[in-house]
């Protein structure tokens, strides 16, 4: 097929885009090219072949016009300049001005080709880093800015909800201020402060029966949350033993009581234990003391949960730990909601527990009724 067949038919329908003037084709060079190196293999002068098929078109041309049909014009132009690397080539051809495609030129602009396109590779890869990295930072800023609300709105429960070095220092330095005060020095400013509280609510301090009041409740306080001077090795006194067991060994409805720290007023309910020996046994009543030692203290259910699961951990590093907590919390009950029967229950599970599902849901039937019952 001669070249000015494919120029005028074949290249604009697959490569080519019309112009405005619906005469003129826009192709990549590279493209035509491609399709200029099947047709000059033949080539003893290029030159002189480039010249020769040029004048052929332009004869077809005039013919068609001197026979009064219409023109077909065609003018080929090249999308992209010539890459500077391929300018560099000595090719004879290209000093004169022709488009080459010798095996310097191709190569050259293979080589061309190969680096944009790793290069825009590259600028996506970067593009999308880039965006992926401003979204953590931006989602960092917002979390921060969301934690600094929640610190300043709630002091009280900072502690709780953020730990920081500066929470645990301030929780290091108040310990080390009450160890330093005796019991008497504490109920006296306990009590001084129960005063002022009775003054703000609208009642007289001095009245028949709320003389003793203010110390009454600094004692009760403190035997409230008497858990902070405790630890678990203490409560426990060393009642572990070696024990060839290795079934589950539960024991539940253990009754507490707490002071919610959020309000100050209490929750109370049952805690169910259940752990999975490995070699060592804990005496039955420790369990009981371990849950009472962290709810003696201003808690929260959730951490109230996992304290009890970790010490039991600590104590006797069994194969596996599940604590259940049940409670009805005061702080909707007498206030705020009101909701007299709703019940909050919490879980933390260990080891084995939570790994094996039917481990876990051996204890939850256990704890729910489905176990063994006495007559």
């Amino acid at each position: 097929v001669p070249l000015r067949l494919w120029c005028r038919s074949f290249i604009p329908a697959l490569y080519g885009r019309r112009c405005q003037n619906q005469q003129t084709f826009v192709i990549p060079q590279f493209y035509l090219l491609r399709l200029f190196e099947s047709h000059a293999t033949d080539e003893s002068n290029p030159r002189d072949q480039s010249m020769a098929d040029a004048n052929e078109c332009k004869s077809d041309s005039s013919s068609a016009a001197a026979a009064g049909g219409p023109t077909e014009a065609m003018t080929i132009v090249t999308s992209s300049p010539v890459p500077s690397e391929i300018e560099q080539v000595d090719c004879p051809r290209r000093s004169s001005g022709m488009a080459c495609i010798c095996a310097r030129c191709e190569a050259a602009r293979t080589r061309l080709l190969h680096r944009e396109q790793l290069k825009s590779e590259t600028t996506t890869d970067t593009g999308g880093a880039d965006a992926v990295n401003k979204r953590k930072k931006s989602d960092t800023g917002n979390s921060d800015t969301k934690r600094r609300a929640i610190l300043s709105s709630n002091e009280g429960t900072s502690s709780a909800l953020v730990p920081t070095t500066e929470a645990a220092g301030a929780e290091s330095t108040s310990s080390e201020v009450a160890k330093s005060m005796t019991p008497q020095e504490r109920v006296a400013k306990m009590s001084q402060a129960c005063r002022t509280i009775l003054e703000c609510v609208g009642e007289d301090p001095t009245r028949e029966g709320l003389v003793k009041t203010p110390e009454r409740w600094a004692k009760a306080l403190m035997f409230m949350c008497h858990g902070y001077h405790l630890t678990p090795a203490e409560v426990t006194n060393e009642a572990v033993f070696s024990e060839n067991h290795d079934e589950m060994v539960v024991v539940k409805n253990i009754d507490i009581h707490s002071l919610c720290e959020h309000h100050m007023v209490p929750f109370t309910g049952r805690v169910h234990i259940g752990y999975i020996p490995n070699g060592q046994v804990l005496g039955l009543s420790k369990l009981a003391r371990i849950a009472e030692l962290y709810a003696r203290r201003l808690q929260v259910q959730e951490r109230l949960t996992r304290q009890i699961a970790d010490a039991v951990v600590e104590t006797v590093q069994p194969l596996g730990v599940a604590v259940v907590v049940e409670c009805t919390h005061f702080c909707m009950v007498m206030r705020g909601v009101q909701k007299t029967s709703a019940v909050t229950t919490t879980s933390s599970v260990r080891g084995c527990f939570e790994s094996n599902p039917k481990t876990r849901a051996e204890f939850f039937s256990i704890i729910h009724g489905g176990g063994c019952k006495m007559c």
